[in-house]
């Protein structure tokens, strides 16, 4: 069965982070199946939150941190999330909706366009696409 593992910024496990993604407390991570279900991975604390806003450390302490995300979830699109889509295997997505349970069921319904752009990412390709659901 096809999984992705996502990881959206949250401060409190409910809520998307209304900031970007790496100026959250916490990384919460998850798969999604490609039958629609989703099962919570684990939380993850943000060390790397108070280093300084677009900077290129911050940025590669987030990407360690969230190494074996396909997908990074937030309700906006920030320089980084820009960086990570031209330049790594990570597939920025950009949602309208504020709850992560809803957020879960909007990504599962769009599971085989995301699917997509994680697989050529896996196979090594670049491209700038930031995906917006």
């Amino acid at each position: 069965m096809k999984t992705i593992r996502l990881c959206i910024g949250s401060n409190d496990g409910n809520n998307i982070a209304e900031t970007h993604m790496g100026d959250t407390e916490y990384f919460y991570i998850y798969d999604i199946f490609e039958n629609s279900e989703h099962s919570f991975v684990e939380k993850r604390t943000n060390i790397a939150k108070n280093m300084g806003h677009a900077k290129a450390e911050k940025m590669k302490e987030v990407l360690r941190i969230i190494k074996d995300s396909d997908i990074l979830i937030a309700r906006q699109t920030s320089p980084n999330f820009i960086k990570i889509a031209a330049k790594t295997k990570h597939q920025p997505v950009v949602v309208k909706t504020e709850k992560i349970p809803d957020v879960l069921i909007t990504l599962c319904q769009s599971f085989d366009k995301i699917y997509e752009h994680v697989r050529r990412r896996k196979n090594g390709e670049l491209f700038d696409t930031i995906l917006e659901l």
